[in-house]
């Protein structure tokens, strides 16, 4: 068969192109490929193109926080589309005869967006469409009732999605299709889905997106996780499995040979298995030499990592990012983090000037309070760390969250909807995320003159507990007030 699988635009205030490489696609187009059907990819997202979008109605009271804002501290500003417009994409498609056409949802918050695509693809072509990723195996039941797809995909596409080829050809039926969720005339068809990806998969690619101005390439060394956060839907939908040492050395090998320079190491649980660990040093150790630096920008667990970060420098991490979540200890231990900010000082400590240190938060974690996230923050900004915060956010099909109720708009589980919280504790949150820009850029760049005048606004809003904005023209107008006790930041102390 002929295949098209698309990567879709992603309409959303921000988006980091660097993070959106297709992974997924490529392991489910060589699948496609070793089972005989001819593959294309459309990485609509690669473009690099973006345009303001009107905002959807369920976020409009957003607009209070995400505006013009030319100071250090702002945030967002538009609602954007980030990649090709619909219409290109129909174009593209209108080019080729395809049999079958695939389209990933891997995030619950961005499928409306995934289904207005499908909805204009099924309106001008009588090809099947398949709908695919997270979100679907989350929701998948759900999303059912009113998609325009064909056919739904749960878990791993490696082996459902030659398996519904299988299907469509009548080799196999459709309730043998690993994860398939469609509606035939006689019934209702949910099957089972695969946790597993092949991992013996190697994704070829040509086209690398960049990241501080070098060719940076997705890449996984294992999949799943041995945590059980209860905030996290990994360990619920994927078994934990360790990919071969040759694979990863082939790929490594691959992506060297086609010029890339950075790798992204995707893994959910990086580095957890000391054997496996000890076995993928010296790889990433032999392939540094060649020229290839290491990221890890999906997160890695501090704990994992203490006792060999001098040996990851060595081995080329260029950048870590750590998962603290937040320091409280008793939060910590209900929601199962297994470690604390004393890993993460230690691991600062030990890679000082030698590779950077970013430390996540998460804002409304239940359990945690404000406060506390902002005390950490100074603390971490005391130390020379970076921090960076992810708003909670709603995830379907996990329990903590399914229990405060999941909203029927799915747009409004996103970090950027700020939506789990009540109107004053939005308004804190948003202070927060200035705050944590602010102190970002402390560390940077403290002597410019440019500096100086966004410090001077940036105390003063703290001290009226109301945010000043810079508008267009270069004047300070007033933003949006908070109730947030930030007495502790003081000009002093940056």
């Amino acid at each position: 068969m002929n295949v098209l699988l698309i990567s879709p635009p992603i309409f959303d205030f921000y988006h980091s192109p660097h993070r959106t490489e297709p992974l997924g696609l490529y392991y489910i187009c060589e699948a496609l490929k070793k089972a005989g059907h001819k593959v294309t990819i459309l990485d609509a997202t690669d473009s690099r193109k973006s345009k303001d979008q009107k905002i959807p109605q369920e976020l409009e009271y957003l607009n209070e926080f995400y505006e013009k804002d030319l100071s250090l501290f702002s945030l967002h500003s538009h609602y954007k589309r980030f990649g090709l417009s619909f219409d290109r994409i129909l174009k593209i498609i209108a080019q080729d005869s395809y049999d079958i056409i695939g389209v990933s949802s891997l995030f619950s918050a961005y499928h409306p967006d995934v289904e207005r695509l499908v909805k204009r693809i099924k309106a001008e072509f009588k090809t099947p469409v398949v709908i695919g990723g997270t979100a679907v195996t989350a929701q998948g039941e759900l999303l059912l009732k009113n998609t325009a797809a064909d056919y739904l995909i749960a878990g791993s596409g490696t082996e459902s999605m030659p398996a519904l080829l299988d299907a469509l050809s009548g080799k196999i039926k459709l309730n043998e299709v690993p994860g398939l969720i469609c509606m035939t005339k006689d019934e209702v068809i949910l099957n089972s889905y695969c946790r597993n990806l092949d991992l013996e998969i190697i994704p070829k690619r040509e086209n690398f997106r960049t990241f501080r101005g070098k060719k940076i390439a997705k890449m996984i060394f294992s999949t799943g996780c041995t945590n059980r956060c209860a905030f996290c839907s990994i360990h619920r939908h994927n078994d934990h499995q360790l990919r071969s040492i040759e694979s990863i050395k082939t790929e490594l090998s691959f992506l060297h040979k086609a010029g890339v320079e950075i790798v992204d190491i995707e893994d959910d649980d990086l580095f957890s298995d000391p054997e496996h660990t000890e076995k993928v040093l010296p790889i990433l150790e032999k392939f540094h030499n060649k020229g290839l630096s290491y990221v890890a920008m999906n997160g890695i667990t501090a704990g994992n990592i203490v006792e060999i970060a001098t040996r990851l420098v060595e081995a080329g991490f260029i950048k870590f990012d750590l998962s603290l979540v937040c320091k409280s200890t008793s939060a910590g231990k209900k929601m199962n983090r297994p470690h604390g900010v004393d890993e993460i000082v230690s691991i600062s400590n030990t890679v000082t000037d030698k590779a950077e240190v970013e430390v996540f938060l998460i804002p409304g974690l239940p359990g945690t309070e404000l406060p506390d996230i902002l005390s950490t923050m100074v603390e971490l900004h005391d130390l020379g760390i970076k921090c960076g915060l992810s708003p909670l956010y709603l995830v379907p099909d996990v329990p903590i969250f399914e229990k405060q109720g999941i909203p029927k708009k799915n747009r409004l589980l996103r970090g950027s909807a700020l939506y789990p919280f009540s109107n004053e504790t939005r308004k804190n949150v948003a202070t927060l995320l200035k705050i944590a820009r602010f102190l970002n850029y402390s560390m940077e760049d403290h002597e410019s003159d440019n500096y100086k005048e966004n410090s001077e606004y940036f105390f003063k809003s703290l001290k009226r507990k109301k945010w000043f904005r810079k508008n267009i023209e270069g004047k300070w107008t007033d933003s949006f007030e908070f109730t947030l006790e930030t007495s502790r930041l003081s000009p002093r102390e940056l």
